[in-house]
C-alpha cells in the first residue's frame, strides 16, 4: 500500500484488512472446537455464536461482489470475464460448506473439518482475487462508486457492526490499522476505543481461551 495507490484509486485498505480476517479465522475456530471439553455447552455455544457471526459477514462480503463488484467489472474490464467466473463459482462451492456451517449443531469433529474445508478454499480464492481482481478494481472502479459500496456493506452489518469492525481491525497489519484510525468518522473512532474493542477482545477470551 502506497500514498499514491490510495491517491489514485479507491481506497482498499479496509477490503484487504477484511480478507486479513477471513484468511484467519475459520481455522482458529476449528482448532477452538478441537479444544473444547467434551460436554462443556456454553463454551461450545459461544463458539458457534462467533462462527455464525462470521459466517454472516462473509456472506454480505460475498453478495456484494457478486450483486455489485462483479457486475461492474464486467463492464469495465471485459477481459476479466473468465476470472469472475471462476470466483463465482468459487462462491458457490463455499455456500455449499457454509450451509453445512449454518446447519443444525453436529458433533465438534464434523464442524472443525468443515471450518478447515472453508479456510483452505477461502484462502486459495483470495489468493485468487487479490492477484488478479484487485488491480483491476485499482484501475477501472472510481473511488466515489467504491466508497458508496462500502457504505452499504457496513449498513448491511446491521447490530454485528461493532463486532465486524473490531474483528477487522484486530487482524489488520500495524499500517492497515494506522490508516483505517487515520480515515474512520470520530464518532466510530471513539465507540471502538470505548467498547467496541473491549467487548470483541471479551468475546475472543471466551471463544479462543
Amino acid at each position: 500500500m502506497t500514498t499514491d495507490t490510495i491517491r489514485n484509486g479507491p481506497d482498499l485498505v479496509l477490503f484487504l484488512a477484511f480478507h486479513r480476517a477471513l484468511r484467519r479465522d475459520f481455522g482458529r475456530l476449528a482448532d477452538a472446537l478441537d479444544r473444547c471439553p467434551p460436554g462443556d455447552g456454553s463454551r461450545r455455544a459461544l463458539i458457534d455464536e462467533h462462527t455464525a457471526m462470521q459466517l454472516r459477514a462473509l456472506h454480505h462480503h460475498h453478495s456484494d461482489e457478486d450483486a455489485n463488484i462483479w457486475p461492474l467489472l464486467r463492464s469495465l474490464a471485459p477481459e476479466a470475464t473468465e476470472v469472475l467466473d471462476r470466483l463465482e463459482s468459487d462462491h458457490q462451492e463455499m455456500d455449499e460448506v457454509i450451509e453445512r456451517l449454518t446447519g443444525p449443531r453436529r458433533p465438534p469433529a464434523e464442524q472443525a473439518a468443515d471450518l478447515r474445508a472453508l479456510h483452505t478454499l477461502l484462502n486459495a480464492h483470495l489468493d485468487l482475487e487479490e492477484s488478479r481482481i484487485v488491480p483491476l478494481i485499482r484501475a477501472h472502479v472510481s473511488p466515489e462508486w467504491w466508497e458508496e459500496a462500502g457504505k452499504a456493506v457496513s449498513r448491511s452489518h446491521g447490530r454485528e457492526l461493532p463486532m465486524v469492525a473490531a474483528w477487522t481491525l484486530d487482524a489488520a497489519d500495524e499500517e492497515q490499522r494506522a490508516h483505517i484510525f487515520a480515515t474512520a468518522p470520530l464518532p466510530l473512532r471513539v465507540l471502538y476505543r470505548l467498547s467496541w474493542r473491549r467487548a470483541y477482545e471479551r468475546r475472543c477470551a471466551q471463544v479462543f481461551g
